[in-house]
């Protein structure tokens, strides 16, 4: 039986009143799904109904459901539900920022299932945010166990910004000091380093030949295109 194609989950629906520049998302989205169709993987977009109904006819296939106002509420809310009740076809979940290009397949850069149910990245000695959830990964042989955990998050995010985060460490900790395998809530977490796994540039001309997970956060969000300009040309066509 062939290995069916891992899903990529992204996030995305529109609330200009927390983010004015939501639409600057349309394109960094389009060139996500690009770098899953050059892999052979299955790109899902996380959204509510409104932002569906835009989405569908530029061809992004959704999964959808009625979200609370909050973005980040919003954020941890879709994840759970689509732990609950997606369509996972058989495959496991990746989910990434809207801002992430997937430049090597996960599946075969990210520890087995046979080590690890959930893998996160870790930044060691990080007060604020020691968690990054700009790529997550969740292994389907216990999808049930981490969707009870994914429910916790859901409903103990906040409305501040960066609440999901805070929330998924809050469930997951303690925190370890370094880059470890280890036990939280009855499944095998792995603590992975940003490097290769939620990887951000360090210019535009940085190819990131390492990368798996290329995260172009913060103010590196702007470079998104003009990455791709200069190292992936063909997924500006």
């Amino acid at each position: 039986m062939p290995r069916q194609r891992l899903n990529v989950c992204s996030f995305f629906v529109y609330r200009p009143n927390e983010n004015p520049r939501n639409h600057d998302y349309l394109p960094m989205l389009r060139l996500l799904q690009k770098s899953c169709d050059a892999l052979d993987l299955r790109h899902v977009v996380l959204t509510d109904q409104a932002t569906a109904n835009e989405l569908r006819p530029e061809g992004f296939e959704t999964f959808a459901a009625i979200l609370p106002v909050s973005l980040m509420q919003a954020c941890t809310e879709i994840q759970a539900l689509w732990l609950e009740q997606g369509d996972w076809q058989g495959a496991d979940t990746i989910t990434v920022g809207a801002d992430c290009l997937i430049l090597r397949n996960p599946d075969k850069h990210f520890p087995a299932s046979s080590d690890a149910d959930l893998c996160v990245t870790l930044r060691p000695g990080h007060d604020r945010y020691p968690i990054n959830t700009g790529a997550i990964l969740y292994r389907s042989i216990a999808r049930g166990r981490l969707a009870t955990i994914f429910r916790g998050i859901a409903e103990s995010t906040g409305t501040r910004w960066c609440d999901d985060q805070r929330a998924i460490e809050q469930a997951l900790s303690p925190m370890p000091d370094r880059h470890i395998f280890a036990e939280r809530q009855g499944v095998q977490v792995a603590f992975l380093p940003m490097f290769v796994h939620n990887q951000s540039p360090t210019s535009v001309r940085d190819p990131a030949r390492a990368a798996c997970v290329l995260h172009f956060r913060g103010k590196n969000r702007k470079y998104m295109t003009e990455w791709a300009a200069i190292h992936r040309p063909e997924w500006l066509k």
